[in-house]
């Protein structure tokens, strides 16, 4: 029988239970190809069972499946986000820093700066310890590193020049700080030493700083005698 000769009714009909079988069959082909989606909540439960494992115990308790228990999750499940344990560390290396440079972006001088930096480094020591444990290597590596280059900006807006002409200056500044934050954190000091040490080196960031005013490109502009009128 022709498709012309089968009354228009019962032609929609079947067509209908054609279509209706066909669209569950690409339905499941569809979503078998389709990636699922990243769980937002998952990934901040994984990070935060890393991060605590790595605060309790350091990085030998920091396992692929210490972090998949923590996290309520599965080891497959932990492996399709991050392919081993550095990835995790990097991860928290990179939230420590930006966990820096929030606490310091109110600044508005470079002294300041330094100030809230060594307040952090007390009151955050986990943050602290995974910022300092591979800043040289980041460092070298040129990778983002956001409160330093905020350092520099500072110095700049202060002193005048490019960010980029204070690297020393802010490479020294990092440096008492790092070296004061380490010994203040390597034994429990009295409160009376802590307080020393911690003036000792805001006034070490200080004088450096000045120091570098003395050099600056703005000094330079006013050190400069007032040029003569010529001559008529």
């Amino acid at each position: 029988m022709r498709s012309r000769d089968i009354p228009g009714p019962l032609f929609i009909h079947c067509f209908f239970n054609a279509v209706k079988d066909i669209i569950p069959f690409v339905g499941d082909r569809e979503s078998r190809r389709m990636p699922r989606k990243a769980d937002a909540r998952l990934e901040g439960r994984i990070l935060a069972a890393a991060y605590h494992l790595w605060s309790a115990r350091g990085e030998q308790a920091l396992t692929m499946r210490a972090v998949a228990r923590a996290s309520r999750t599965t080891t497959p499940t932990l492996y399709e986000r991050f392919s081993n344990k550095e990835d995790l560390l990097s991860l928290l290396r990179r939230r420590a820093r930006l966990n820096l440079f929030a606490a310091i972006k109110p600044s508005r001088s470079p002294a300041q700066a330094c100030r809230r930096a060594l307040d952090f480094f007390m009151a955050h020591p986990h943050d602290y310890r995974l910022i300092s444990e591979d800043w040289a290597i980041a460092f070298a590596r040129k990778e983002h590193m956001p409160s330093f280059e905020f350092l520099k900006g500072r110095l700049a807006a202060q002193l005048g020049g490019q960010p980029d002409q204070y690297t020393a200056v802010a490479l020294a500044l990092v440096a008492l700080l790092h070296g004061t934050a380490r010994l203040l954190h390597s034994a429990d000091s009295h409160k009376k030493i802590s307080r020393n040490f911690r003036r000792a080196c805001l006034s070490a960031c200080e004088s450096l700083i000045q120091a570098a005013s003395l050099k600056s490109p703005r000094a330079s502009r006013l050190s400069r005698p007032p040029s003569r009128p010529l001559p008529n």
